[in-house]
């Protein structure tokens, strides 16, 4: 389960990596189009990270009941094979 747990955070984090990037991507293509403002760069990139962070916040706790589902369905999984499930 600790498996799944982690994995689940992986693809967050990386969910959340790659959604940063591409939001800074065109943030930076549009500043270079329309004319450069600090300011307001500083900004934007703040408030992409913040989407980031709550991206990984969200994806963290989602992830732990399929974890949990998925480990229960493998034990049981398990003990059909061993001939040992009681419903």
């Amino acid at each position: 389960m600790e498996v799944i747990a982690t994995h689940i955070g992986y693809f967050g984090l990386v969910g959340a990596t790659i959604t940063i990037f591409a939001l800074t991507i065109i943030m930076v293509i549009r500043q270079v189009a329309e004319g450069v403002d600090f300011l307001a760069a500083i900004r934007k990139l703040l408030h992409y990270f913040i989407i980031g962070v709550a991206i990984v916040v969200m994806a963290i706790p989602e992830g732990l009941p399929l974890a949990v589902t998925l480990s229960l369905a493998f034990s049981v999984k398990k003990m059909l094979k061993d001939k040992n499930l009681v419903r």
